[in-house]
């Protein structure tokens, strides 16, 4: 199903409208006119009211999962945070930022000193109002002495978090930031009560409250009668099932145990399509699938190896036996072309395993293991075998697969070469920043510099776009050269629903709606 079909399945099932299919279809390179034909022929959108009550039943669920902003790692941590949490702002699905718990804010002339106003009569799950003082904790704990949450390194430069008054947080910087509004929607920036510390039973002021929250079993989600979205959220709850692997997360779908799944197989796409119980969605997005090859240890911190390992890489094997074609080709860098300063210069390391072959002799070693689990994605497994199918004749790849459970605290950035996965963030600078500069909670690969970091704090004050631009296209060459950061293929975010699932709208940065963000929207037919 192409790209256009998936934008016309959901304006007829109201799931977009009609400026919403306008504004994606361009982004696909299709002209108004054009665009204005197949809404014609598709006829109207899905003209029924939205209706409250049931429950929508996900799949998703390990037991590493967490509710506590600065211990948060993967998607399903994210979509849980947005159904429980507000953060100031959100990045809706047209890729524009927006206020959450503030309604407006404001900045200096040098982007280095803002003020977010609160929207009046926000409430917490647990009817405490919600202050400023709630957002400075809850904002501050991120950059705390020994904090180790991922979202430190987006808030590095942030030198004062004051609340002037009750509704009202100035943040100050210590060198400009213009994307700043777009940081705060960032999942891990949730807002909770101040001196909240049981996250066992999360307190927010997002659309859904916690009921229960057990890891790996069961969480179950229940309407927040009181959030400030009149009407909304339209659903009773939310239930959480976990589901041991994409096959029975499937299989799960079909049998009318869950309503929703993300990270649909490739081979599943046809089967889906031809459905007409199943909704499917294929959104192309800068999320993938990615080799870590960590630079602080033996043996990927040799550079020839790394580079060995970029040349045994047969990118169009994976995208057409994995991804069955549905993807894009990538350099070895997590920007994408969905980002605003995508560098189409960065190519590929062609894939040739005479020079494979080369560097693994030059640099004295042929052989690695590579660690992978279904919860680095879907396709983590099926990349590193076909990965090592690729490279035979120039290295031997061990792959070896382990389970779930404790696979990113026992597996993940402690061996030297492993399978990672990642959504889409909504800037290059958010993406730079939480994941490869020196020292950050995320820098998988430990790649960096303290020249790097200073080429992404001067990127994020530059206010020219074309020296802008240029300057991440650098570091991102940088990256493809010599990083242990290895990206096949940028993944198109395939998703289903049950057919009675109505208002869901898909989002190019993070799976089921924006890390959950859009599921207040939906609702039951």
């Amino acid at each position: 199903m192409s790209d256009i079909d998936s934008l016309v399945r959901q304006y007829k099932a109201g799931a977009l409208s009609r400026r919403g299919f306008f504004k994606r279809a361009g982004a696909f390179g299709l002209l108004m006119p054009a665009a204005s034909g197949i809404l014609t022929m598709a006829g109207p959108a899905h003209a029924e009211e939205p209706k409250r009550g049931g429950w929508l039943r996900i799949a998703q669920g390990n037991t590493d999962n967490t509710l506590e902003p600065v211990r948060m790692v993967d998607t399903d941590d994210g979509i849980y945070s947005n159904c429980v949490y507000q953060r100031l702002t959100r990045f809706a699905p047209t890729l524009e930022v927006e206020g959450d718990a503030a309604e407006e804010w404001s900045v200096n002339a040098q982007a280095t000193e803002w003020s977010f106003k609160l929207r009046g009569g926000l409430t917490f799950h647990n009817g405490q109002s919600v202050t400023a003082a709630d957002v400075v904790e809850s904002l501050s704990r991120h950059i705390a002495e020994g904090s180790e949450s991922p979202a430190k390194a987006l808030l590095s430069t942030v030198t004062a978090i004051e609340a002037p008054d009750a509704s009202t947080v100035k943040i100050t910087l210590s060198s400009g930031n213009a994307d700043l509004p777009v940081i705060m929607s960032d999942y891990h920036l949730a807002i909770h009560p101040a001196g909240h510390t049981d996250f066992a039973m999360a307190i927010g002021s997002g659309p859904f409250k916690v009921m229960e929250f057990i890891p790996g079993e069961r969480v179950v989600l229940e309407r927040f009668e009181n959030y400030y979205e009149e009407g909304k959220p339209y659903l009773d709850g939310i239930d959480f099932i976990p589901v041991p692997d994409a096959n029975a997360t499937l299989s799960t779908l079909l049998a009318g145990d869950v309503d929703a799944i993300r990270d649909v197989p490739a081979f599943a796409v046809e089967q889906l399509s031809g459905n007409d119980a199943i909704t499917l969605y294929n959104t192309p997005t800068g999320g993938f699938t990615n080799i870590v090859m960590m630079v602080d240890r033996a043996p990927t911190d040799n550079a020839d190896f790394r580079k060995g390992i970029k040349h045994a890489l047969d990118r169009e094997l994976i995208l057409n036996q994995v991804f069955k074609g549905i993807g894009t080709i990538s350099a070895d860098t997590p920007i994408g072309p969905t980002y605003k300063y995508w560098c189409k210069d960065v190519k590929p390391a062609e894939y040739d395993l005479d020079k494979a072959k080369f560097h693994f002799d030059k640099a004295g070693v042929n052989a690695v293991e590579l660690y992978t689990s279904e919860t680095a994605g879907s396709t983590a497994n099926d990349i590193a075998l076909t990965f090592q199918q690729s490279a035979k004749g120039a290295a031997d790849i061990k792959v070896i697969k382990t389970p779930s459970d404790g696979y990113w605290s026992n597996i993940w950035m402690q061996k030297p070469m492993t399978m990672s996965g990642w959504q889409a963030r909504p800037t290059v600078d958010a993406f730079l920043t939480i994941a490869h500069m020196k020292g950050g909670s995320w820098n998988e690969t430990m790649w960096g510099s303290d020249a790097f970091d200073a080429m992404i704090l001067a990127a994020r004050a530059e206010l020219d776009e074309a020296k802008r631009a240029q300057m991440y296209c650098d570091m991102l060459h940088m990256m493809n050269d010599d990083g242990g950061f290895v990206n096949p293929v940028f993944q198109n975010q395939l998703e289903a629903t049950a057919k009675n699932v109505m208002g869901y709208t898909p989002h190019s940065v993070g799976a089921m709606g924006g890390f959950g963000q859009t599921l207040r929207n939906v609702w039951l037919a």
